[in-house]
């Protein structure tokens, strides 16, 4: 079985769409790469699902606007924890805390595969896995921000998934094929 991802983006503060219907677009289910960018190439990224993707993306960039998520410095450095009492104390130097939290939400940068363009909305949990199995490989791309390997069910045939990188800038795919490779994500038939 063969199952494709057409990638979309980038999207993020900066990066949204204008209309309407450009921000339906975004409320489908899908799986996506949270990328941020620090200095000196250093980049980490972040696999998901959602059913609504840009309800997930707003809940990323929510978190680390309200100091929810860990924030890292211009080099990539984790600076700032979002426990309870860490976020109580950043509080008495907020100025610092919130240039932090907005540089950091100003370089996540989102890339979408939409399931109704490629791949039934059944495989979301199937395709997040093997996305999170390449960063978790460690490509030439950057560092993983989170990687579960959630269990993988029995499948009776073979099952690919091909990237296309062909709708984001020339630039983007470069930085996307260093993370997530140019070969199919792969899981072989384990029901005989």
């Amino acid at each position: 079985m063969k199952l494709e991802l057409h990638w979309r983006g980038p999207f993020g503060a900066g990066y949204f769409p204008q209309s309407d219907a450009g921000m339906q677009e975004l409320l489908r289910a899908g799986v996506y790469l949270r990328l941020k960018c620090y200095a000196r190439g250093r980049n980490v990224a972040y696999v998901g699902q959602s059913k609504q993707v840009l309800a997930r993306i707003d809940q990323h960039i929510g978190a680390v606007l309200g100091l929810t998520h860990g924030l890292r410095d211009d080099a990539g450095r984790v600076v700032f924890t979002p426990a309870f009492d860490a976020r109580l104390r950043a509080l008495n130097d907020i100025e610092r805390v919130a240039g932090l939290a907005l540089a950091e939400a100003r370089r996540m940068r989102f890339f979408c595969a939409f399931c109704d363009d490629g791949f039934d909305s059944d495989f979301l949990g199937l395709v997040e896995y093997l996305l999170m199995l390449r960063l978790a490989d460690g490509g030439s791309g950057g560092e993983a921000e989170n990687i579960n390997r959630p269990p993988v069910v029995a499948f009776d045939s073979e099952v690919i998934v091909e990237s296309d990188l062909g709708a984001i800038a020339p630039k983007d795919q470069k930085l996307l094929r260093g993370l997530i490779g140019e070969a199919p994500l792969r899981v072989a038939e384990t029901v005989g």
